[in-house]
């Protein structure tokens, strides 16, 4: 699989964007955090490092199959939502910690699995390969390791029809390049498996789930403004036009205005030897 690695993290990418993250974006099927508890043996004990957390998704999920948990981000707003998030489901044993993954360093302590989820693309990966290697656990007892979680497609990837028209639309309103927070800049394309494969982490291997997100027009509208390419924001104030477009794009192969979307998951999962 190919993912675009950016070489400075912009502080703008979800600006304004983090209510229609929180309402509208699809979570992890169970199957996932069923795969991860059994491939690193989870037993509730250990610490659990979840990279590039944004509103908590992954760390609230595994967090009862820790000892303790760390979620980091960049974005104040995502930490703010996902400790929001933590107290709803009575996750009370996660750390939140603004930084960026680049920067971990021994003072957060060790690690039993070290998690990141649809994140990595924003990341520097060799570093943060490197530096998540040298802080899981050296016991010989557990198994540790990383699990990188990726979406094998999204809109700008999907040839199905309704999706082609949708992104027809956007590119009319935003350009034929996909923006990333305030700037359009030139995607670098490096494969993850050849990464992990150059990186410390042993025993590389990926699986694949199948997975299925059932859309309302509104719902995936809501969906497109919680993205970095698509804010809300960056229409103007014209937003009544761009959804009446969307709603058309969709509506003109999709009359029930109900379709749904394949979203392939891929799991990367790598241990210290």
């Amino acid at each position: 699989m190919i993912t675009k690695i950016l070489p400075i993290y912009d502080p703008t990418l979800f600006q304004g964007a983090i209510s229609y993250y929180l309402q509208y974006r699809p979570r992890y099927p169970n199957a996932l955090y069923d795969l991860i508890s059994q491939e690193f043996q989870l037993d509730g004990q250990g610490k659990l490092l979840d990279l590039g957390c944004g509103i908590g998704l992954v760390a609230i999920a595994l967090h009862h199959q820790f000892a303790s948990v760390v979620g980091i981000d960049p974005d104040t707003e995502m930490l703010e939502v996902a400790k929001q998030e933590a107290n709803l489901h009575h996750a009370q044993n996660i750390t939140w910690i603004k930084g960026l993954a680049e920067n971990i360093a021994s003072e957060i302590g060790t690690f039993r699995l070290v998690t990141i989820g649809r994140a990595f693309h924003w990341m520097d990966k060799e570093l943060v390969l490197q530096r998540s290697y040298d802080l899981l656990d050296r016991t010989r007892e557990i198994k540790s390791g990383i699990a990188i979680i990726q979406t094998e497609k999204d809109i700008w990837s999907n040839n199905s029809a309704w999706a082609q028209n949708v992104l027809a639309v956007i590119k009319r309103w935003l350009g034929e390049e996909r923006r990333v927070g305030e700037t359009s800049v030139p995607l670098l394309y490096k494969s993850d498996l050849e990464i992990l494969d150059r990186s410390p982490f042993v025993g590389i291997k990926r699986h694949d789930i199948d997975f299925q997100k059932y859309w309302t027009i509104d719902d995936f509208i809501g969906y497109l403004y919680s993205t970095a390419y698509c804010r809300r924001d960056y229409f103007n104030g014209n937003t009544s036009q761009f959804e009446a477009e969307i709603k058309s794009a969709i509506l003109a192969v999709e009359p029930s205005g109900q379709f749904v979307e394949d979203i392939p998951i891929s799991v990367y999962f790598g241990f210290k030897d």
